[in-house]
């Protein structure tokens, strides 16, 4: 838990009184590997932060399994949309590895950021990366192709290769098993 207060000074120091509010409201859970944190369907209410592990969150149309995005140690996550409104989730959430995590529930952040500065600008600032993020792998898959997004790929997730499977690397970048094959061969 104390990984995830160090997190949070990063983006807004947390007055002593915040600090203890906080921790009093943080919970943690493990999970397994392939176990789902958050489905499809389901209204997201938490918002994690990895102490040890791996998770992906992914997009199911039509039976193909569109990967958006990879977490790991020391960053947060949660489906987004849902959590924020409160609306069920378009994407899937599960974990790669045997995933620890601190959580914290919509409800109680909520409460928090009333009673908070220091967590409400922590929280718009997480909104705000998050944002900037998402329009930055949308503005990637549109100006990129596959070898462009696979460079791009190794370049800012070289330490989570060993621990992403070929399928799921091939799924994030939108093409084939077989034409990332290619690809590496090509290096």
């Amino acid at each position: 838990m104390t990984e995830f207060i160090k997190y949070i000074n990063q983006f807004s120091p947390l007055t002593e009184e915040a600090e203890f509010d906080l921790l009093n409201s943080l919970k943690s859970i493990t999970f397994k590997k392939g176990q789902f944190i958050n489905k499809e369907g389901q209204i997201c209410k938490q918002l994690y932060f990895i102490e040890k592990g791996l998770v992906k969150h992914y997009y199911n149309n039509k039976n193909r399994i569109y990967i958006f995005r990879f977490f790991s140690e020391n960053n947060i996550f949660t489906v987004l949309d849902s959590f924020i409104n409160q609306i069920p989730a378009n994407f899937t959430t599960v974990a790669l590895e045997e995933t620890s995590t601190t959580f914290i529930d919509h409800i109680q952040l909520e409460l928090l950021c009333k009673k908070h500065h220091s967590i409400e600008t922590f929280i718009r600032k997480t909104y705000e990366l998050s944002s900037i993020l998402i329009l930055k792998r949308i503005k990637e898959l549109f100006d990129s192709d596959a070898t462009e997004l696979y460079k791009s790929f190794i370049k800012e997730n070289k330490h989570l290769l060993q621990r992403i499977s070929l399928g799921d690397i091939a799924s994030y970048l939108g093409i084939s098993q077989v034409s990332l094959s290619r690809i590496r061969s090509k290096k």
